[in-house]
């Protein structure tokens, strides 16, 4: 498992934020305060975690994905 070397939240954080999210005692500003992150990164750790996406990102840019294997670069 690949994580960057700058990740502020590993898996095993994300996964508790969930729990303690879910037992409803915890209010969102806590939990950045307790996991020292920004309000949004909880946001979205909180939609992951209803999709229950629990693994790493891929970094791979979708758009270049797309294109064909024997696709020549253009000059102009």
């Amino acid at each position: 498992m690949n994580i960057h070397k700058h990740t502020r939240l590993t898996l095993l954080d994300c996964q508790e934020i969930w729990r303690f999210y879910q037992t409803r005692l915890w209010k969102v500003a806590q939990l950045a305060k307790r996991f020292q992150v920004s309000l949004p990164m909880i946001y979205d750790v909180l939609k992951r975690a209803r999709l229950q996406e629990f693994t790493p990102r891929d970094s791979t840019n979708q758009r270049f994905k797309t294109l064909p294997p024997n696709a020549q670069p253009l000059h102009y």
